[in-house]
């Protein structure tokens, strides 16, 4: 019985509540709908994510991690594939970790969206050798790395920005 609940829990988180059965672009649905909720949600999630609540986003974010690791780890058994397109939790961590300090507006949801899926889809250094750790641990942490690296991106394209209107 627990077995075949524990079957359930993991199937249906991982899947991020069977969005991850969309036929077309699972990922990519994730990742929106990860961008919806931060629209959606707007400054309620500055007490996550603000400049100000660093050592709380990070706990969180280990936490966040933990978590899709453990959900995602009988991944192979219980969909067949090592990195299931239907395991979309890792995309849904990935883009919380892309807005780590950075400001919640149209344009930078959009911008975000854009650099974690290139990140996620192209594969540069480090995010392709994170993929190949086994189970679960692979499966989160290419787009954890992806994350990381689109975080550090959106920064550095909002400071040149701003920069650059100093300029103008």
């Amino acid at each position: 019985m627990l077995s075949n609940t524990l079957y359930w829990i993991r199937k249906t988180l991982s899947t991020g509540f069977f969005l991850g059965y969309f036929p077309y672009g699972p990922g990519t649905v994730g990742a929106a709908m990860t961008i919806l909720l931060f629209f959606f949600a707007g400054n309620r999630l500055d007490f996550l994510i603000g400049p100000e609540n660093g050592f709380t986003f990070w706990w969180i974010m280990i936490a966040l991690i933990a978590f899709t690791v453990f959900i995602t780890s009988d991944a192979k058994n219980i969909f067949g594939r090592d990195d299931p397109p239907q395991v979309i939790l890792d995309e849904i961590t990935g883009m919380f970790i892309t807005f780590f300090m950075v400001p919640i507006t149209v344009r930078t949801l959009l911008l975000g969206f854009v650099l974690f899926r290139f990140f996620d889809i192209v594969k540069p250094f480090p995010v392709y050798t994170m993929e190949e750790m086994e189970d679960g641990v692979g499966i989160t942490m290419d787009d954890v790395a992806a994350g990381v690296m689109a975080n550090i991106s959106l920064i550095l394209i909002l400071f040149i920005y701003k920069s650059m209107m100093g300029w103008l």
